[in-house]
């Protein structure tokens, strides 16, 4: 059955009986008429209010459907029973093939600026086409829109993103005084490192607000938001369409420099999901994208409206913190361990190089699997077993880290990945931090380290790559840089 718009009925209905009706190839229609091999349609019948839309329209195969379009728009394709697709068009050549997936064609969403272009398909028999508006084209990405906010009308807003507020997301209870008082707490009692300082800062928010921390009034506490972060360019490897970050620094004249991030999963949309059932989060990079053409009221609008979607008890991921309440440097990550807790586990991809750099049986497991999977590792595709991984990074303040060592690797493997070292540590998060950066990457006066900066930069390039219809790798572990 095809299913169009009332409009476009009688334009149909003619193409239909110029081309092949009644030809063995093109089969019968649901309603016992001939389908066509070549269709036209308008673009504008398909959009609704907000620009956004879809059609199905079949075709016999090879066949064309022609795209009549009145203003520049997104367009995406999948045809069902092709072989083979192009979309033809001067503008829409970033990535003209279609991308096959079992059952079809998918042409991935791109922007169109011509005023006709043409979906060529091939196949046999009938191909079932869904062609989708997308709404108009996407800005260029501005970092300040779409990948890192510091305007005060979101960071200094604590209904909006305050402390109260991620608190309250990332707890059970939807308050976070019970979290936040069990966390701090933590702090000075996991087994590998006991740090009293946020343990102390804890006492002294009982010793102001009470012994309760459910009734604690969390937005008072010396901590300041420096910024919410996109971070769409870990959905290929972290599931979903990546996470949204926000963070905060302590203020207080004693228990500081404590930097504190929370991870909150962006989950996929209607239209960041392919054909295949897969994830491709071109719709979130649309929505993103499109930030950055908004000021004012209407920024602060959208961003608001985001948070409120993103900002849920169901997606919370974890915390992390980088703190120097007491020196060296300590940098951890604070997963979900229960009803208001959170605890320590392993850093995500970080080497613990001290441990490591000990001969023994474990650095000898350690180069066994760095000699099988030199090249992945090389490529910063390999994800690092738990056990090489340390429970948290340390750094004192005026002397560099420990590196990792691979001396006694394989001769062989090191003359073919001579870097190999410094790409198993720098897709850890603390190697980032300390690349041309003091630990932390966005200081309390919300100013980027120059290594995040550049980084930045390369988030926006890759955003508008994905806005333009490019087929993009699954970027590697660590910075895009």
């Amino acid at each position: 059955m095809v299913v169009l718009p009332r409009a476009l009925i009688p334009m149909l209905v003619l193409v239909g009986a110029c081309g092949d009706a009644g030809s063995g190839e093109g089969g019968a229609g649901g309603d016992g008429g001939a389908v066509p091999s070549a269709v036209e349609v308008d673009a504008a019948e398909i959009a609704d209010a907000g620009g956004e839309g879809s059609l199905t329209v079949a075709v016999t195969a090879p066949g064309t459907i022609t795209v009549h379009l009145a203003s520049d728009l997104v367009l995406e394709a999948a045809a069902v029973g092709a072989s083979a697709a192009s979309l033809n068009g001067p503008s829409a050549l970033v990535e003209p093939d279609g991308e096959p997936y079992p059952g079809g064609i998918w042409l991935r969403p791109r922007p169109v600026t011509d005023a006709v272009v043409e979906l060529v398909l091939e196949g046999s028999g009938v191909i079932e086409v869904e062609l989708f508006v997308r709404g108009a084209p996407v800005p260029e990405a501005r970092r300040e829109r779409s990948l890192f906010w510091t305007d005060p009308s979101i960071v200094d807003a604590p209904q909006v993103v305050g402390l109260a507020r991620v608190l309250g997301a990332a707890s059970d209870d939807g308050h976070g005084g019970v979290l936040l008082d069990n966390w701090l707490r933590r702090f000075a009692t996991t087994q590998h490192s006991e740090r009293a300082g946020p343990a102390q800062l804890a006492d002294e928010i009982a010793a102001d607000q009470g012994a309760d921390p459910s009734a604690w009034d969390l937005d008072v506490l010396p901590f300041k938001v420096t910024g919410v972060h996109n971070r769409i360019d870990l959905a290929a490897r972290g599931g979903g369409c990546g996470e949204l970050r926000v963070s905060l620094a302590s203020t207080h004249p004693i228990y500081a420099p404590l930097h504190v991030l929370f991870l909150f999963r962006q989950a996929p949309q209607d239209d960041d999901v392919g054909p295949d059932g897969a994830a491709h989060c071109l719709g979130t990079a649309r929505r993103w994208a499109r930030l950055s053409s908004l000021d004012g009221q209407a920024f602060t609008d959208a961003a608001r409206a985001l948070l409120d979607v993103t900002l849920v008890r169901e997606r919370f991921l974890l915390a992390e913190t980088v703190e120097l309440t007491v020196s060296p440097w300590e940098w951890r990550q604070w997963s979900p361990a229960g009803a208001d807790e959170l605890d320590n586990p392993a850093l995500f991809q970080t080497v613990d190089a001290p441990r490591l750099n000990v001969p023994g049986a474990l650095r000898d497991e350690l180069f066994a699997f760095v000699e099988e999977n030199a090249e992945g590792l090389s490529r910063r595709e390999i994800a690092i077993p738990s056990k090489f991984r340390s429970a948290s990074a340390r750094l004192p303040p005026s002397a560099p880290a420990e590196r990792l060592s691979l001396e006694g690797l394989d001769p062989a493997v090191l003359a073919d990945y001579p870097d190999l070292a410094e790409a198993i540590e720098i897709v850890g998060c603390p190697t980032c931090h300390t690349t041309n950066a003091s630990f932390v990457q966005t200081t309390v006066e919300r100013e980027p380290s120059p290594f995040y900066d550049l980084e930045l930069d390369a988030r926006a390039d890759r955003l508008d790559r994905l806005n333009a219809g490019s087929i993009e790798p699954v970027p590697p572990f660590g910075p895009l840089q």
